[in-house]
């Protein structure tokens, strides 16, 4: 069970960014988001949106469609993640089964997994991320087969090649490290 979140009687603003073990999966967009937020205008929100280091784990669909909707939080939105609970498996049970994701939608879903926990069986990833390890096992080997080609090309590269690389990268470099 999921405790509501204490707030000091001075907060009154409801400013949440979101986590990043949300950011795995797509927002809604188009003629889903738009129904989400006429529904939140209607009836409020029904489904408290779950917070996890003081950022939004679950409901960032729900927070975003309510500020658009003119929608007055109170602490009522918004439930803390129980300390027992993980919160990689929370976000992801969550919202594997909530959600009709595309084939291309799972894919990428499968690679953030794969790259934020490369050393995990193809197996508990798929398990995971709701699909067979065969998926997981195909997209694993097309990234070792980019990675490779990637490390092909920079052999090839001179110095200054390289230099220049890293001048252009510098910032996708740095948070890949």
């Amino acid at each position: 069970m999921q405790e509501a979140v204490k707030l000091p009687p001075t907060a009154t603003l409801f400013e949440y960014e979101f986590h990043e073990l949300a950011n795995l999966f797509p927002l809604v967009e188009g003629e889903d988001y738009s129904a989400l937020i006429e529904d939140i205008r209607d009836h409020g929100i029904l489904n408290p949106i779950t917070l996890y280091q003081g950022r939004i784990l679950d409901g960032r669909n729900r927070y975003r469609a309510a500020k658009e909707s003119g929608h007055k939080f109170t602490p009522r939105d918004f439930v803390e993640l129980a300390p027992n609970v993980d919160a990689r498996e929370y976000v992801l049970s969550a919202n594997v089964q909530r959600r009709q994701l595309k084939p291309e939608q799972r894919r990428q879903l499968v690679a953030k997994l794969i790259r934020k926990t490369p050393t995990e069986s193809n197996r508990a990833i798929a398990k995971l991320a709701a699909c067979d390890d065969k998926t997981v096992a195909d997209e694993r080997r097309k990234m070792e087969a980019a990675l490779a080609e990637f490390m092909e090309t920079w052999r090839g590269f001179c110095d200054w090649e390289r230099t220049k690389f890293i001048a252009a990268f510098r910032e996708d470099l740095r948070r890949l490290t």
